[in-house]
């Protein structure tokens, strides 16, 4: 009976990885596909990038890209699946506190970081939950406010960059609306998972709804009569000029499997619509190992002088680095119309033009309710919410990996299967740590192992 078991195990694997393997990488809709991109090596001069790393250092305070809402204020910052914070943090893998930290909501972009954790990113990484969560918290700071960054403006309103944003925008669509410009710093070891852009739509923004919400309303295509074309160029302004990992990957065409890659190099910049075209970094000198930054913790990297930085969690320092250390991007994003009136009447926008949560969501349910797929019983937020990013958005599997899946996480991502991990784990705690085991950890672990099979988990353990 052993045998079978262990032979039943093996079975059963071979069949899911067969399944897994099998399955499209890229499965990107049509309507974000095959769009301009325009790439150039000489984007910024000099002195350009010197004034913008300037700029960056006088900020001082670059909060981690889990805490976005620090820089803006959106009317529903949930779809209603907040619940009370505990002491604990947010224990649920894919919440995170909210800007007032009194409730657990999902993560603004928890599109990206649900892919990242359940597939490992562009390499297919295949870690734990904390080390992944930390890869993905890099840092910056979104601005929505040209007029306080002179230096900005004077590099943007360059011909050199409006030629390169231009060439994105539709042609009938050549009038630019500036509404964005960010910082994104990376560390050894972190990274910028696979997204698309915050989206623009008539009747609804980050402003309005969570950004994961607006991904999946471009993803449906149930809302294209309503979006906005935008541009978003990418300029680096880090001061090494060596080779590194940290590539700029995206996918434009439905056809290949493999991204088209563009390296991180000093002064170079690249120009799409990051709100159509799927795009990431891969990992910043991947063999690095990311600090520890837990989601539920304040995490900032800050400036404190000459050429060093440091990360403060909760108020204390735990990390320090230098400027050559980190890969650091400034983007800009302005939207496309086409003419200075569409312009005024967006940032005007009347009534009858507005969408609300209600609107949106019942959108998505009527649609789902044709696939087949809503529950014919009242749904719980959350659930729902889960329910609209597994359906719509369909970011691609790692490119660069054979098994597209981090099984490290299965314990994590999918709770239901705890009954067999929990009492695993225990065990390996006690041997670890050279303990005696209790006989209660001995005979949960030997019927947990009965259920998973033994070949299965160490399996698992191994490579994790």
């Amino acid at each position: 009976m052993k045998g079978r078991g262990t032979a039943l195990s093996v079975a059963m694997i071979a069949c899911v990885v067969g399944y897994v393997v099998s399955q499209p990488k890229v499965r990107i809709p049509e309507h974000m596909t095959r769009q301009s991109v325009v790439q150039k090596d000489n984007l910024l001069e000099e002195a350009d990038a010197r004034e913008l790393m300037e700029t960056m250092k006088a900020m001082k305070v670059l909060p981690s890209n889990a805490n976005d809402l620090k820089f803006y204020e959106t009317k529903n910052e949930h779809v209603g699946e907040a619940v009370p914070i505990t002491e604990g943090g947010c224990r649920h893998p894919y919440m995170v506190p909210n800007i007032n930290r009194t409730h657990c909501i999902l993560a603004g972009r928890i599109d990206i970081g649900k892919h990242y954790m359940k597939t490992g990113g562009t390499e297919g990484l295949k870690e734990g939950y904390s080390s992944m969560v930390s890869r993905l918290q890099s840092f910056g700071a979104y601005n929505f406010d040209f007029e306080k960054y002179p230096a900005m403006v004077k590099v943007f309103e360059k011909d050199v960059f409006q030629t390169a944003a231009k060439a994105v925008c539709p042609e009938d669509s050549q009038v630019l609306d500036p509404f964005q410009f960010n910082f994104i710093v990376q560390v050894p070891g972190q990274t910028v998972a696979t997204h698309i852009d915050g989206v623009y739509f008539w009747g609804a923004s980050r402003f309005d709804v969570p950004q994961w919400l607006l991904a999946a309303m471009k993803f449906s295509g149930l809302f294209e009569d309503r979006f906005i074309n935008q541009v978003q160029v990418v300029g680096y302004i880090h001061d090494w000029e060596d080779d590194r990992d940290g590539e700029f990957v995206y996918w434009n065409d439905v056809s290949k499997e493999v991204p088209d890659v563009l390296p991180p190099k000093r002064l170079s910049g690249s120009a799409l619509d990051g709100s159509k075209i799927v795009h990431a970094a891969t990992n910043y000198m991947k063999s690095a190992q990311a600090p520890y930054l837990d989601k539920s913790d304040v995490n900032t990297l800050e400036y404190v002088g000459g050429d060093d930085w440091e990360i403060v969690v909760n108020n204390a320092t735990k990390y320090r680095y230098k400027t050559n250390d980190l890969r650091v991007s400034v983007v800009y994003r302005a939207r496309c119309f086409k003419t200075a009136e569409e312009v005024h009447l967006y940032h005007n926008q009347p009534e009858s033009l507005l969408l609300s949560l209600d609107d949106i969501l019942g959108a998505f349910k009527t649609d789902l309710s044709k696939k087949g797929l809503l529950p014919s019983a009242p749904t719980p937020p959350l659930d729902l919410a889960l329910l609209i990013l597994d359906t719509y958005i369909t970011y691609p599997l790692p490119p660069f990996a054979f098994f597209p899946i981090n099984y490290c996480l299965v314990p994590r991502i999918y709770p239901k299967l705890a009954f067999v991990f929990v009492p695993l784990e225990i065990l390996l705690f006690y041997i670890r740590s050279r303990r005696i085991v209790p006989l209660k950890v001995i005979l949960a672990t030997l019927h947990a192992l009965v259920r998973i099979g033994f070949a299965s988990y160490i399996t698992l353990q191994m490579f994790c």
